[in-house]
């Protein structure tokens, strides 16, 4: 692992990062007093400060979409990166977890506005996948509303092995499935590693595998879509090359021959000294990652994980 871009992230400016990079890439035991003393000073850093304040007293985040003019917020349909489901994403990316008052309060009102077989909004793959593993991250692994939406998920099937939503399901039914939603739902099987032999989420293993991950199908030289080879942050509905690897290192398959072009087109964004640079950040998420085009603390995190991951070589549990 590169001294140089592990020392960046271990500076005391972001103490969210410098304490992931301590226990998830230098795996440091949680008790050691380097470990607390970063993760203590996360709930008054100026990041998670910025959320909470934006926070309706109630427990979430009222948002106006900036082209149609809708505010939504008071449920759990997406909004522009700064809406209920990204707002616990990034506590969740801070390293917040159920342990903050505010939190919980939050996350457990977003809970109670789930749907009877565990769909959050119109069975939005992506959103159900960001919900767990976001909801996993912050802690509510065992919580039975989280439970139902990851049944939902194993019981949920394609003739492509992938995952869609009802939207484009009813517009066209033949359709195939969105990569979008794909990725998200491998990312929330990555933190579940008593369902990696599951038959659905080898199938969903196989659809990225068999596409050379960033691939399309039926045409294996030309991208699924462009912007899937920039590096990306927040993570939100988009997807790319870095989510994709990451989850498929961590289930223990970063070496396999279909990830070669993905990780080419990560090795692209390295920078002399080992950062990584990050392409792109939405303008209205509540959780600011940095400048387009410079070199980048989360993605470089990300990046060294996904790395670290594959360089083992085994499954990461």
């Amino acid at each position: 692992m590169n001294k140089t871009a592990v020392d960046w992230l271990l500076e005391e400016s972001n103490p969210s990062i410098r304490y992931r990079t301590r226990v998830e890439l230098l795996h440091e035991d949680p008790a050691a007093r380097a470990v607390r003393e970063a993760k203590g000073l996360i709930p008054d850093s100026p990041a998670v400060r910025d959320i909470f304040a934006r926070m309706h007293p109630d427990g979430y985040w009222l948002e106006t979409n900036p082209r149609t003019g809708i505010t939504v917020g008071d449920g759990v349909e997406y909004g522009s990166y700064a809406s209920n489901p990204f707002c616990l994403a990034y506590l969740a990316e801070l390293g917040l977890d159920r342990s903050h008052p505010l939190v919980d309060k939050v996350a457990n009102r977003y809970l109670s506005l789930q749907k009877p077989d565990g769909d959050f909004w119109n069975h939005f793959s992506c959103l159900n996948g960001y919900n767990i593993r976001n909801f996993i991250l912050l802690g509510y692994r065992d919580d039975p509303r989280l439970r139902k939406t990851i049944a939902l998920m194993l019981a949920t099937e394609r003739p492509d092995g992938g995952y869609l939503c009802d939207m484009h399901e009813k517009r066209r039914p033949n359709s195939r499935s969105c990569i979008r939603g794909c990725a998200k739902m491998l990312m929330a099987y990555a933190l579940l590693p008593d369902l990696w032999a599951h038959e659905r989420c080898r199938t969903l293993v196989e659809y990225f595998l068999g596409r050379n991950c960033i691939f399309r199908l039926r045409k294996p030289k030309e991208l699924v879509r462009r912007d899937i080879v920039q590096t990306q942050f927040p993570i939100a509905w988009q997807t790319s090359a870095l989510e994709i690897l990451w989850s498929l290192s961590r289930m223990g398959l970063g070496k396999h021959p279909a990830t070669k072009a993905a990780w080419e087109a990560l090795d692209s964004k390295r920078t002399d000294d080992g950062k990584y640079v990050m392409d792109w950040t939405p303008t209205q998420a509540l959780l600011k990652a940095g400048k387009r085009g410079q070199p980048n603390k989360w993605i470089t995190f990300y990046a060294l994980q996904a790395l670290q991951y594959r360089d083992n070589n085994a499954p990461a549990h």
